[in-house]
């Protein structure tokens, strides 16, 4: 009677890295190691210096509205080389046991404002300040995942801890252009555009940086890759969907009572692409773009506007070994104090 009865709680195990050749990571083993922004000429972006390719686009509350923020940023993404491995239980059927597999990576996620602007240094976000940390998991699910093979489970130390979900592709010699455009427009929870004005001027007719187009960021990632591949190609991607809405899937994202309240974050949507290339100033690349949704009203009206909080990065793999650590460790930031931040930052 006990085997037919559900059973939860397979445990976990920890892969050293001499052992990970034993580990089957599928995808993400590719992403093992230490990744870093790559660093542009002065004529992409801020037009002022050597600019790295990391961008954040976000709209918080404000006294009229809404405020538009626009920061590039320098990131250091880390996929720890200590796996972990862990399985469930479930039912025993005709004597066999439907248990599930799972193994995955630790990541550890610090972005850092290299914006020397005013905005950016009268809302906090000024140049060497701490904006954005994560941690997390990402899962490689190799059977009863309803075809989504990749898990991502992160937390953010503002409050909130998210579940998302995707199934990787593999592509050799693969179509150019494949990022799609995204838009930080705001619009309606049925995806309408928000009657009157007020809403979208200000993102579309005030650009704050030179060269990125604020209101598609996606399209700097397409220049950035052009501009590293130049005469050569890409000749493999590997490209990782994850998303908190999935109809077969439980994901979402969870957020403390103030957020909630306040501005809420409703769901997210990203893409990795792992990207090999030959030719280029670069071997190997490591882009992504993230929309977080997030939701409130503007000014005095009651109805919930969606403002989409955009991220894109294009990074490099770290050349240095990565040092293992004790994975019990906390994070642990820049010794950069990142001082008190108005508004309310999301994930």
């Amino acid at each position: 009677m006990t085997e037919q009865l559900n059973q939860f709680g397979m445990g976990a195990r920890f892969i050293p890295e001499n052992q990970l050749g034993t580990v089957d990571l599928g995808p993400l083993r590719q992403l093992v190691g230490q990744w870093e922004s790559v660093i542009l000429p002065p004529s992409s972006g801020t037009g002022t210096g050597p600019t790295p390719s990391g961008w954040n686009v976000m709209s918080v509350p404000a006294e009229k509205g809404f405020l538009f923020e626009v920061i590039p940023y320098k990131e250091n993404l880390k996929f720890s080389a200590v796996a972990v491995e862990a399985g469930n239980s479930g039912p025993v059927i005709n004597g066999k046991p439907f248990n599930q597999e799972i193994t995955g990576l630790f990541y550890e996620q610090q972005i850092i404002s290299v914006c020397d602007n005013e905005l950016c240094n009268s809302r906090g976000f000024g140049n060497g300040k701490v904006i954005h940390a994560e941690t997390g998991l990402f899962l490689y699910i190799t059977n009863y995942s309803s075809g989504l093979n990749i898990a991502r489970l992160g937390t953010v130390p503002h409050g909130n801890a998210l579940l998302a979900m995707g199934s990787s592709d593999e592509t050799n010699d693969p179509e150019i252009p494949f990022i799609l455009p995204v838009s930080a427009l705001a619009h309606n929870l049925d995806g309408s555009a928000p009657g009157g004005l007020g809403y979208n001027e200000n993102i579309i007719l005030d650009p704050q940086f030179k060269d990125f187009d604020q209101v598609n960021p996606n399209s700097f990632l397409e220049s950035t890759l052009q501009q590293i591949v130049g005469s050569g190609s890409i000749t493999q991607i590997t490209t990782i969907p994850m998303s908190t809405r999935n109809p077969d899937a439980t994901g979402g994202i969870l957020n403390i009572p103030f957020i909630q309240t306040n501005v809420t974050a409703t769901s997210m949507d990203a893409v990795f692409w792992i990207e090999q290339i030959s030719g280029g100033t670069e071997t190997e690349l490591l882009q992504y773009s993230q929309t977080v949704n997030l939701v409130f009203p503007i000014g005095g009206d009651v109805t919930p506007i969606v403002w989409p909080h955009i991220s894109v990065s294009t990074m490099k793999r770290m050349q240095q070994p990565v040092q293992q650590e004790n994975s019990s460790k906390a994070f642990r930031s820049s010794p950069t104090p990142s001082g008190h931040t108005p508004g309310v930052p999301q994930l």
